[in-house]
This record gives structure tokens, sequence and C-alpha cells, in this order.
């Protein structure tokens, strides 16, 4: 908030008591053509200026009711399978690209992927039962092919009874009792 309110009064080097409505309409306008803020840093200006005006300075004016500025809604970048290839093989570990793959393959969650036990792989039936994820559900996901595979040959690295992707600390993660 002090930043916004400082930037204003900065704009016009004078006490922002004196400073009016459209004064205040100006520097928006401003501050959006020619210093091209986007929507999201106006937001937070006006907000900052908008309590000030109205707590310190007790000042209801028809701009604050006036002025909105909506979200800009822009697609996710998507990336092809072959970048994404590109990206899992690209990391330094086989723990590394074995759950990025498991993350990624199956839409997985960080919390999700991190707490995978050996008893939710469900691979006679190719899938995945996760336990508490959003909302506290469980929930069933598809497991490819590729994945059970990856995760069968990266098991064999730690071979841990009880989670996918052990903290490995010094014995590689084969006694580990809580995950990565």
């Amino acid at each position: 908030m002090c930043g916004a309110v400082l930037k204003l009064q900065r704009f016009y080097n004078k006490p922002l008591e004196d400073i009016s409505e459209e004064q205040l309409r100006q520097y928006w306008l401003c501050c959006q053509s020619e210093f091209g803020w986007s929507a999201a840093t106006l937001r937070i200006s006006y907000s900052g200026i908008q309590h000030f005006f109205r707590k310190t300075l007790v000042r209801e004016w028809n701009i604050f009711n006036d002025i909105k500025w909506k979200r800009e809604q822009t697609l996710p970048t998507i990336l092809s399978l072959e970048e994404v290839r590109k990206i899992i093989y690209a990391l330094p570990t086989a723990q590394s690209q074995t759950f990025y793959l498991t993350l990624y393959s199956m839409g997985l969650r960080l919390r999700e992927a991190t707490t995978l036990q050996v008893k939710d792989i469900l691979s006679d039936r190719g899938l995945v039962h996760i336990h508490a994820g959003k909302s506290a559900l469980d929930r069933t996901v598809p497991l490819p092919k590729i994945t059970l595979l990856s995760l069968r040959e990266y098991y064999k690295t730690h071979g841990n009874p009880k989670w996918i992707f052990p903290a490995l600390g010094r014995n590689g993660g084969k006694n580990a009792d809580q995950p990565a």
C-alpha cells in the first residue's frame, strides 16, 4: 500500500490531500498508457491508493467505484510430447526423471507424487490409488505403461518396501521411513 501511495505522491510532487479525483484518474491512465502497467499492477496500485484515500483522508470518490481492471485471460503454454520428453530425460538422476515422468504422465500434484506408496500401484489394473488429494479426496488415476516400466526400474535402485520415492539419505532409501 505504501509503495503505491508514494508513487502517486512522487508523480504529482505535492501533498496527497491536494490531489483531486480527476488527477487520480489521469494518474492511472498515464500508468496504463505511457508506463505500460499491466492490469495486475494497476489493481495493486488501486488497492493501496483506495485504502489510503478512504481510510486516512476519508474521501469517498466515485472513481473508486467506477474503475475496474479485469484479469487478463491468457492460455497456458502447452509443451509438445517431444519437448516434455527432452525436459524429463535431461534431468540429472534416475530418481528425478522417474519422479517427473510420474508427476506429468498421471497429472499428480507434488504432494501426491511424493507420498506415493508401493501398495498404491495397482499394476495389474493399470491404475494408481491417490490418497487425500485435493480437498482431501481419494481418487484413482490411469497408470501409463511407460510410467510403470520406469517406476519398476527405479524401484530396483532403492528397494524401499513402503515408499515409491523415499528420502534417499545415506543408505539410498532402502530403510527410509518417510517420503522424499
